[in-house]
């Protein structure tokens, strides 16, 4: 069988490799949009390919770059949903507010872990300073419970 026309520039081959492009793109932080991908492909190719030769091109009934697409497209989506801000619909000020509550509290129980702190020494202090028998302090504990 004899094929008339021009020869095929977009073969299964090339597609796949396409495809794999594609698929690389959100790890690289390149946005997935059709002219980046006619871009990247014409570039490395060296082919003059559209963005409807592209998305509408099938092999075995698979539109194989256009599946491609809408995968990378979906996982940079989940990316940037990933590393958005857990609040963003929350006002910078109440968020700043928060913040400084927080602070607050933590500098109040980091005080009272300090005042606690001196006073467990202060009885240790005392104690090994004291020429107290431990046996005699041991049943003086004993006594009182």
């Amino acid at each position: 069988m004899i094929k008339v026309g021009r020869k095929e520039l977009l073969t299964e081959a090339i597609a796949k490799q396409i495809c794999k492009m594609i698929e690389r793109m959100p790890d690289a932080n390149i946005p997935v949009t059709w002219e980046n991908v006619v871009a990247q492909s014409n570039k490395k190719f060296g082919h003059d390919f559209n963005r409807q030769l592209l998305s509408q091109k099938e092999w075995g009934g698979r539109k194989l770059i256009a599946g491609a697409f809408s995968v990378a497209k979906e996982v940079q989506k989940s990316k940037q949903n990933d590393s958005s801000p857990k609040y963003k619909t929350g006002s910078r000020a109440l968020m700043q507010k928060r913040i400084a509550d927080l602070e607050s509290r933590n500098l109040a129980l980091i005080e009272e872990l300090e005042k606690v702190r001196s006073q467990q020494i202060d009885k240790l202090d005392i104690f090994l300073n004291s020429g107290c028998d431990l046996r005699k302090l041991l049943e003086n504990a004993y006594e009182k419970t």
